[in-house]
């Protein structure tokens, strides 16, 4: 028998995994990770000769990084075709959507539930 939390739970998936936008996700994803992994300030910027310097040497570091993640992205995606990065993307989307909307439902559930044993 089909449960109605499961139905609800699919068609979060469902409208999850096809109104997601994979590209703003990964390209957020890629900024979390260059922010990381490139260091911020440092010492030696006393002066705006070698504030301006730094600067330009973190921005250069910064879009390196990013070519770098996106080279790999392009690898991965040749390596397995079948498994594209926008579409594990898409699907880890639609799991989180549909755990939440299980979680949701089955909490609305309870309070319905308890409020009806409550009152007998």
């Amino acid at each position: 028998m089909i449960s109605l939390d499961w139905i609800c739970g699919q068609c979060a998936f469902i409208y999850a995994f096809n109104k997601i936008k994979p590209a703003v996700i990964v390209d957020k994803l890629i900024e979390a990770v260059v922010d990381v992994l490139v260091p911020g300030k440092g010492a030696g910027e006393s002066n705006w000769f070698w504030r301006n310097l730094r600067s330009l040497e973190r921005d250069s570091d910064r879009i390196s990084k990013e070519l770098d993640i996106r080279q790999e992205l392009r690898n991965w995606d040749r390596e397995f075709p079948f498994f594209h990065h926008e579409l594990i993307v898409r699907y880890a989307a639609g799991f989180l959507a549909s755990a939440v909307a299980v979680a949701a439902f089955g909490q609305v559930r309870s309070l319905f539930s308890s409020s009806k044993r409550s009152r007998y």
